[in-house]
Order: structure tokens, then C-alpha cells, then sequence
């Protein structure tokens, strides 16, 4: 150790759920060091996670876990690799119980199902009182029309794409600046056929400081059922990302589900 030099350790269990990888610190930390500690563990030197959340004590008595992602953002896929990792852990049999995660002012319902090969088919409820509107953003003559999704702690701007990898910053500037959240996501999607569509996410979280095109993106995914249900009355849709497919459920309670793992677990040295 170097002098005048404190190591903190930290351990983790990293979760894929559609290959959104995910750290979950599981020792307690103070809130207030919570991006520069995500920053790390997503970086290339230690994780190369796509996102970083804390487990900490749940604020209602029915929940078995709660998260609290590192920007106070709701995230859909970390849910979903919560509430796998706690029928993982023993703390329920995974038939119906509850889970909290950060930006979601309930609990959320879930249940889940063993794989084969230490895979996990999770479904979790999201959080209710979305706001769906229609959105207009130009960036120089550019003009982009689609469906601004207020989720709690998070907002969506979904479009029809695809769109090239260097129209993603820009479009983000101006999602920024025309609604305020603890992240944001910029979400094109294209119909594959009908209930099927493909999405490359890209997502900002200002607190943590990350802009990533992640692999999936369970609350973009749930924005664009949102929408497409406002819109066109679509109740299931299939979203198909890179890293694989999550299904929506869209309605009065609005559900995704899709298959999570856990590629590996110990402790990182901050």
C-alpha cells in the first residue's frame, strides 16, 4: 500500500441480463461516493459494465432487495437482475415477491424461473405514471419527430431509426435540454415485423458521467411499448437489441421480462 494511500474493498456481483451488464456493489457505501465508485467499476481497468448500482436495506417490509443505481435513475434491466439474483440468493422461491429499485416510488412485483446453465427467466413490473407525449427535436436543419416517455427517474425519446452512430451525441443535447431527469435515453427503433422491433439504445446518466450504447435497454425498451401502445394499442411487443430480446408488456401495469446470468462475482480494490 502507498503511504498516505487508503484501499477500499468492494465486493460485487456482476449481472447480464440481455447483455446489459451490470455491477451490483454489495457491501455498504456512502451515497455521496456512488458515481466515482461506478465510474471505476464500469471502466475497462476493472468491470466493463454498462451500469453500476448499490444494494442497500429496502424501505418497505414486503421487498427483499432493493437498488439504488449510481445516478438515482430507474433502471428496467437492473430490476430484472435483481430480482433473479434473489431467487439466486435464497431469499424467495421467485413464484411472486417484490423488489425496489431507485426512481420507482412503489415496490415492483416480480417472478422468476431457473434455466439451464445458471440462466434465469425473470419478469418484473415497472414503475407506473409514465408521462407519453409527442416530441420534436432539430438538431441544425435535422428535424427528428417521436415520443418523449417520462419514466420515473428516467426519460425516453423514442423515434423511428435507425440513425447513424454520430447522430446519437447530438440528438442527446437536445433531449437534455428539452426535459429534465436523472438520465436520459435516446431509443430509434425499427419494425422487424408485426410485435417485433429492433432498438440500439444509447443512454446518459449526468451523475455517474457515462454515455453508453448499452447492449439492451429494459426502461427504453419499456418507453418504446409505452409509446407504440399510445400510439397503435400494440399490448405485447418483442424488442429485440444487441444483446438480445426482452419482451413488453404494456398496459394499465406494465411488465418486461427477459433472461439474466451472472457472469461472475468477488471484490475490486478502489
Amino acid at each position: 500500500m502507498l503511504k498516505g494511500k487508503t484501499i477500499m474493498r468492494l465486493h460485487f456481483i456482476k449481472a447480464s441480463p440481455c447483455r446489459n451488464t451490470t455491477v451490483f456493489i454489495t457491501d455498504p457505501a456512502a451515497p455521496a461516493a456512488y458515481a466515482k465508485i461506478a465510474q471505476l467499476a464500469m471502466s475497462e481497468e476493472y468491470l466493463a459494465a454498462e451500469q453500476a448500482g448499490f444494494l442497500v436495506a429496502p424501505q418497505d417490509s414486503k421487498s427483499v432487495l432493493r437498488l439504488a443505481m449510481s445516478g438515482g435513475e430507474f433502471c428496467g434491466n437492473a430490476t430484472l437482475a435483481l430480482a433473479a439474483l434473489a431467487v439466486r440468493q435464497g431469499l424467495t422461491d421467485g413464484t411472486a415477491f417484490f423488489v425496489e429499485c431507485s426512481g420507482a416510488a412503489q415496490p415492483l412485483a416480480c417472478t422468476v424461473r431457473a434455466l439451464p446453465n445458471g440462466h434465469w427467466r425473470a419478469r418484473a413490473e415497472m414503475p407506473a405514471g409514465a408521462g407519453v407525449r409527442p416530441l420534436t427535436l432539430c438538431v441544425g436543419e435535422t428535424v427528428y419527430t417521436g415520443g418523449l416517455v417520462e419514466l420515473p427517474g428516467i426519460s425516453h425519446f423514442v423515434l423511428p431509426g435507425p440513425l447513424a452512430r454520430e447522430q446519437y451525441a447530438p440528438l442527446m443535447e437536445q433531449l437534455v435540454a428539452a426535459t429534465a431527469a436523472e438520465a436520459y435515453g435516446v431509443i430509434p427503433y425499427t419494425l422487424v415485423c408485426e410485435g417485433t422491433c429492433r432498438i440500439v439504445p444509447y443512454v446518459y446518466v449526468p451523475a455517474a458521467g457515462s454515455r453508453v450504447f448499452e447492449q439492451a435497454c429494459g426502461s427504453g425498451s419499456l418507453s418504446l411499448g409505452l409509446w407504440l401502445h399510445e400510439q397503435q394499442g400494440t399490448a405485447q411487443l418483442v424488442v429485440e437489441q444487441p444483446g438480445g430480446e426482452l419482451l413488453v408488456e404494456a398496459g394499465a401495469h406494465s411488465f418486461i421480462a427477459a433472461e439474466v446470468y451472472f457472469p461472475c462475482e468477488g471484490s475490486l480494490e478502489i
